[in-house]
């Protein structure tokens, strides 16, 4: 989950109110963040909800408790100004759409400056999946001749210094030379021209997705007024990112304007016109397990920053769109629950007439992790949901049917997961500068596609210098004696193991796994530099 730091002080003047360091702790919890530490004025904090970038902020995370001490209720009230202000999207190839914003009468002091750089790393980082979806850039916008275009230039084609740095720069040698453009370098690896953003008076405003200029994207403490952009693919994931920067900014008082923009993606943004869902009030309370009336569901909703309107057994909720999170109306019961108080809730007991007892399988996985226990082998936990490039790009499989969501939050998990090797892989790809052996393992669920069904599988992944296909055989061959099966393996071909180093296991003469030395292909697409062995056998056999 991110992390983010905050100033207390900071805090309390956006809220209008001083908090003790308990009371703190305590309100935090509104916000989905908790304390991970705290220095004097400065607090670090780890969001609790990685689909709730609005509140990677101190701006948002004000917003939020003004609602819950009732200084500010209901949905917040930003309104964009209609400017007159125009960039003319050219037709740029490498990220074609745009999205931008003006914000004026700014006061920015230190505080507000390391936040807006902060929420603006998190945003691309995090929500942008690395900038490949979305990339945002600030600008001082009194530094800038309107219109702006965004365009394309060759890659020797136009000069400008970047950010940080004193020297003017090519595009191309901006990708070798700068610490960003060497850092994300990939996004535009394939390009002939890259994306830039110019004004009318010639000076470049930035490169996207890589860097700004040091003349205009340079925000200090005596800037007013700012531009504000972000390029990408989708709209799915611009549009969030500019409302969420946008209104943090309103939250420091300043004063939004629109900017229209021209070519084949038209666009004004931003838009703070609201969403709107209802909520069923018998079905938010047998999910909360309550016996809440409409009015105080509405009130609790309000604390929680929406707006409400009674309709007969419903209540319509409306939002801003920055709470791109809202999928139906059980994301609207969690800001109940969450205003009214997981403390708060009556837990009941299970009245169940049956004695619990272990069943054969889960017998079997417990002694199977306790053998690897014993291996001096770290147990981990990934996630069931991935994305196609992870699952079969990277791990150099061809393009097959897999379980994919309809519409998913993030790219970042977008799919069903049909094996643990990748989740494994992509773990250590996320661990290459530990300590060396890595042996560890995961129990997990996959979806057998063809069987059209739940699998539960474990995985085996054992890294350093001399990782090889004999030390994963002698594993299975361990299990195989402690848990008395018969096991064999014979050789197979298959694009993800070295060829003549990978096998197909047979657990009591049915095909159970497989095993082998990963390839280099597959190494290399993950950012690993260790040999790595694997295997990963079905569990189902023990049911």
């Amino acid at each position: 989950m991110p992390t983010i730091e905050i100033s207390k002080k900071d805090l309390c003047i956006l809220t209008g109110k001083n908090f003790s360091s308990e009371q703190l702790a305590e309100m935090l919890h509104y916000a989905k963040t908790t304390i991970e530490s705290a220095d004097a004025d400065t607090l670090k904090l780890e969001a609790g909800d990685a689909n709730r970038p609005d509140l990677w902020s101190v701006e948002g995370i004000a917003r939020t408790l003004k609602g819950q001490i009732g200084k500010e209720t209901g949905m917040p009230r930003y309104r964009a100004e209609n400017s007159g202000f125009l960039l003319k999207n050219a037709g740029v190839k490498a990220r074609p759409l745009i999205a931008c914003a003006v914000v004026k009468n700014l006061k920015l002091d230190y505080n507000a400056i390391k936040q807006i750089i902060q929420l603006q790393e998190k945003l691309c980082e995090n929500f942008g999946l690395k900038r490949k979806e979305a990339a945002l850039g600030i600008y001082d916008f009194d530094k800038i001749k309107w219109p702006i275009t965004y365009t394309e230039a060759k890659p020797d084609a136009i000069k400008f210094v970047p950010l940080d740095m004193q020297e003017a720069l090519t595009p191309r040698e901006i990708l070798q030379r700068h610490e960003k453009g060497r850092q994300y370098s990939n996004l535009l690896a394939d390009e002939r021209e890259y994306p830039i953003i110019i004004d009318s008076a010639k000076q470049v405003l930035s490169m996207p997705p890589i860097i700004n200029s040091d003349y205009t994207g340079k925000v200090t403490e005596k800037t007013k007024n700012v531009f504000v952009e972000v390029t990408g693919f989708s709209w799915r994931f611009i549009l969030p990112v500019l409302n969420i920067m946008v209104s943090a900014l309103a939250e420091r008082q300043g004063k939004i304007y629109s900017v229209r923009v021209a070519g084949k993606n038209k666009i004004i943004t931003p838009n703070f016109m609201p969403k709107a869902t209802k909520l069923n009030i018998e079905y938010c309370n047998r999910i909360i397990g309550t016996r809440l009336a409409a009015k105080e569901i509405c009130k609790l909703l309000e604390k929680a920053r929406f707006s409400t309107k009674l309709l007969g057994n419903s209540i319509e909720v409306s939002y801003l769109p920055y709470r791109q999170d809202i999928m139906d109306e059980r994301d609207i019961i969690e800001d109940v629950a969450i205003a009214y108080g997981y403390g708060n809730l009556k837990p009941e007991e299970a009245k169940i007439p049956t004695i619990g007892k272990a069943s054969e399988f889960i017998a079997a996985r417990n002694k199977l992790t306790e053998l690897l226990l014993g291996l001096n082998m770290q147990e981990i936990a990934t996630f069931t949901l991935t994305n196609k490039e992870t699952l079969l790009k990277k791990m150099n499989l061809p393009e097959i049917e897999v379980v994919e969501v309809g519409n998913p939050v993030s790219a970042t998990y977008s799919c069903i997961r049909d094996s643990l090797i990748p989740s494994i892989l992509d773990f250590l790809s996320q661990n290459t500068k530990k300590e060396f052996p890595q042996r560890v393992f995961e129990v997990g669920e996959c979806y057998d596609i063809k069987e059209q069904k739940t699998k539960n599988r474990i995985c085996i992944a054992v890294t350093y210098k001399d990782a090889n296909f004999t030390e994963a055989k002698q594993v299975i061959d361990y299990i195989a004696k402690a848990l008395s099966f018969e096991c064999n393996i014979h050789e197979i071909t298959d694009s993800r193991f070295i060829d003549g180093r990978a096998g197909s296991i047979k657990i009591n003469n049915k095909s159970s796994g497989i095993l082998g030395e990963i390839s280099p292909k597959v190494l290399n697409a993950f950012r690993i530099e260790m040999p790595v062995a694997m295997l990963e056998i079905d569990l189902d056999i023990f049911s």
